[in-house]
């Protein structure tokens, strides 16, 4: 890598902050989505382990997302 690509310690925190914020925004619009989506057709709650699941992946899917798209390494 040359010292041209190297974040400054500002721009690397300001950049894990995004992330941060586009893993919770992700995860949580999916996980809200699906819950409703599930209650509106079944007319039953989903049990918490399910929007722990659908959280932690949409966010995770979010995250290399916006990595991607900030120039990060995938």
């Amino acid at each position: 890598m040359s010292e041209s690509n190297s974040l400054s310690v500002g721009q690397a925190l300001r950049r894990w902050v995004l992330y941060v914020l586009v893993f919770i925004l992700g995860g949580g619009i999916a996980a809200v989505a699906s819950a409703l989506t599930h209650e509106s057709i079944a007319g039953a709650e989903n049990p918490v382990g399910l929007y722990a699941v659908v959280f932690a992946a949409s966010g995770f899917i979010a995250y290399r997302l916006a990595e991607q798209v900030l120039g990060g390494t995938a």
